[in-house]
């Protein structure tokens, strides 16, 4: 059956997904301190769309901020 066992196979998935972790909080960790990652509240009433994008989320309305 291909000499892997069950044993080997849960290793590996186990190892693979504590890099993926890993390297997934430092990637994170590392925005959050040098560029941030969040809206200004303005930009979080306004909604990503516009503060972002600068589109609206429903086309048919007019673009307003306040």
């Amino acid at each position: 059956m291909g000499g892997v066992t069950f044993l080997s196979q849960l290793v590996g998935s186990l190892a693979g997904v504590a890099v993926a972790l890993i390297g997934g909080f430092t990637v994170y960790g590392l925005l959050k301190a040098t560029i941030g990652i969040r809206l200004t509240e303005e930009e979080e009433f306004n909604g990503a769309d516009l503060s972002i994008h600068q589109i609206s989320a429903n086309p048919e309305d007019g673009v307003q901020l306040r």
